[in-house]
């Protein structure tokens, strides 16, 4: 036997319904005064002589009338028993939460084979089907988070069959860990004497395979509190070719600039797709589609795709794939921001002199190549560090630092503010930076702005340079946009760029070390990103002071290409792209073994899923029943109440003595 509602509650409230008067009893008992009355003594003689059959009658009242209080309090704790059917003791309740997986792996299908998501809702159908008018029903999708079509529901068939309807697919992951908290959620909510949570779902791999510690435990606990079921559905096929990655890659995203996008197109099916096809759109407009050609299970495939951007404004990228069994994982999209112009700032913290050019020198040729007039779309501006105010920050899109002292805590604060607002900040090392104030006041605690920590100057010594040891580029090891930009540079000439002198960073755990030298353990360029912007930092100098970087021909394209990644990241504006992580649509077939803790019952593909529901349920409640019987009992009590009081009062004694006695007992009784 066990209780939908508390024990502790109403059987603590039921025992002091009982004692109560009891209790008052007792202490009237207790507390009465007793003043002797010579006047009264044959009456009180006469009063406290009770006959035997009196005081039996009284308690037999008594019991009754307490029986009455513990039947009633016994039946608001919901008792069930375990039988398998109604019988006349009490009525089957069942309480469902029926539970929906919307991940967008559930929109698998086409053509003859329908949709995962429609054969979904054909089982919940069949679920339903076993309720009754009354019973409590919950229906939720499950995505990344729980979506509640129906909560804590009167049964009512055509009011769930238009809640079903509304059951769509949403390009998400399956989140089980917080799918199986909640339910267990669920599940306790229900007030039933039958309680059953079924996980409608494709059992797809991806999630399943690699179902946590605490996702295990969370069906335990469903299992604790109900009867868990979970029902797969039919996966006819499990081909499936999806767009895992768009993004930019090189050249200029501005009017009339050319920029380089890729694509990558993964087959997460069992066999060779051959025949599809992808295409760019700019805006809506359709570029033309390209043949991906054979791509065997588990093979990617990169497209390259050359975009002319001629308008300055938002401008909406999307790659999509031809029509295959899953659209939702079929496009991604992107969305830019092209500017008439890319204002930069290059605070210059070394001036010329009669020794050579001032720090910026090179720089600025480097980005003014191929800049003509006022037109041109990049426009660079260059002011000594006294020369510029906090403030004029805000009229540029990318701020350079390049060899600067020091920044005061104002000039500091405000490039925190105008990286956080979306802008883009470069840092150069060299002779004259203050590393210690670099490190206090852009670097030091949470709100830190630079990458990196800063820490000496490494230098060759003259005997390592002659001997033709200075360091070179390293070997390439990351995936970033400038890190492919320098890899498509042969060897042999990345091998011309040396290096006498940088400054040592200690890179953040959240930063990304683009470039480093033939020395492993010295970073070249790290990037970090903040707020809605990015600061990079270079760890050399941009003169020729400490190497020659800035005369090679890598320099100018890797400029731009900075200045142009700073302002242009169409990946981080991914918002309405799927997780490419759930293309794959493979079902797990192991799901009875994942889930063998939570005591799990699996539903067939095939066979009758009402039947085998139906002979599964155990639960009567049996509220019902112990009121009506506290009823019969307090009418029984009643009667013999009345009875007893009549045949006391139907002898007719005259005597006074007898007559108060009589009076006593039937007053105690009405009591």
């Amino acid at each position: 036997m066990s209780f939908l509602n508390s024990p502790f509650l109403w059987g603590g409230l039921a025992a002091a319904g009982i004692a109560v008067p009891i209790i008052i009893h007792l202490l009237h008992q207790r507390h009465r005064r007793q003043t002797d009355w010579a006047a009264m003594e044959l009456l009180r003689r006469a009063l406290v002589i009770r006959s035997g059959q009196v005081r039996l009658e009284d308690m037999l009242l008594l019991l009754l009338r307490c029986l009455v209080l513990a039947l009633v309090a016994f039946a608001l704790l919901r008792p069930t028993l375990d039988d398998k059917a109604e019988s006349f003791l009490g009525e089957q309740r069942v309480g469902m939460v029926i539970a929906i997986d919307s991940s967008y792996s559930m929109g698998h299908g086409s053509g003859n084979n329908p949709k995962r998501m429609d054969k979904a809702k054909d089982k919940a159908q069949q679920i339903l089907s076993t309720a009754k008018q009354g019973d409590p029903i919950t229906i939720v999708l499950l995505g990344e988070k729980p979506r509640y079509l129906l909560r804590g529901a009167n049964y009512d068939q055509d009011r769930c069959s238009a809640a079903l309807d509304k059951a769509v697919i949403y390009p998400e992951r399956l989140n089980l860990e917080d799918a199986a908290a909640e339910l267990g959620k669920l599940s306790e909510e229900l007030k039933a004497s039958v309680k059953e949570c079924f996980l409608v779902t494709d059992a797809q791999a991806s999630d399943w395979n690699n179902l946590s510690e605490n996702a295990k435990l969370g069906f335990e606990n469903i299992s604790d509190q109900a009867k868990l079921f979970i029902v797969p559905v039919d996966t006819e096929g499990q081909e499936n070719l999806a767009i895992t990655r768009f993004e930019y890659v090189s050249g200029t995203i501005g009017p009339s600039g050319t920029a380089r996008l890729q694509a990558e197109v993964m087959n997460f099916g069992l066999r060779t797709e051959e025949g599809s096809t992808i295409a760019l759109s700019i805006n809506d407009q359709n570029g033309t589609p390209k043949d991906l050609g054979k791509i065997k299970p588990g093979e990617t495939k990169i497209v390259d795709f050359y975009a002319t951007i001629r308008d300055a404004g938002d401008a909406n990228l999307t790659a999509t794939l031809g029509q295959d069994s899953l659209l939702e994982d079929n496009q991604r999209h992107a969305t830019v921001k092209v500017n008439d112009q890319t204002r930069i700032l290059c605070i210059d913290g070394e001036p010329s002199s009669i020794e050579g050019p001032d720090e910026t020198f090179w720089l600025i040729k480097a980005l003014e190549l191929n800049q003509i007039g006022e037109d041109a779309a990049l426009k660079v501006s260059r002011f000594e560090p006294e020369e510029i105010q906090p403030d004029d920050l805000d009229d540029y899109d990318v701020v350079i630092l390049a060899n600067v002292e020091s920044v005061g805590k104002e000039m500091s604060d405000k490039l925190k503010s105008f990286v956080d607002a979306g802008g883009g900040l470069l840092v150069f090392a060299g002779d004259r930076l203050d590393v210690e104030t670099y490190n206090k006041r852009m670097h030091a605690g949470e709100d830190g702005l630079l990458p990196g920590k800063l820490e000496e100057v490494v230098t060759l010594t003259p005997e390592e340079e002659s001997a033709e040891n200075s360091w070179t580029l390293g070997t390439i090891r990351s995936g970033h946009v400038l890190a492919k930009l320098v890899e498509v540079i042969p060897e042999e000439a990345r091998n011309e760029t040396k290096f006498q002198s940088v400054l040592k960073v200690n890179p953040d755990p959240g930063a990304t070390t683009i470039l480093g030298l033939s020395d492993s353990k010295l970073p070249l360029l790290v990037e970090k990103s903040r707020g809605r912007g990015t600061v990079m930092l270079f760890a050399c100098a941009a003169d020729r002071e400490w190497s020659n970087l800035v005369i090679q021909p890598l320099f100018p394209m890797l400029m731009q290409q900075t200045v142009t990644h700073l302002t242009n990241r169409p990946q981080d504006n991914n918002l309405e792209n799927v997780d490419p992580r759930e293309g794959d649509v493979k079902v797990t077939e192991n799901l009875e073994e994942i889930l063998a803790s939570a005591k799990a019952e699996l539903i067939p593909l095939t066979g009758e899923i009402a039947g085998l529901i139906k002979n599964s349920r155990k639960g009567t409640e049996i509220s019902k029943s112990l009121l009506i019987l506290a009823l019969l009992l307090f009418l029984a009590q009643g009667f013999l109440a009345k009875l007893f009081t009549s045949r006391m009062t139907s002898k007719g004694e005259a005597d006074l003595q007898e007559s108060l006695r009589k009076h006593t007992v039937i007053a105690a009784r009405r009591t």
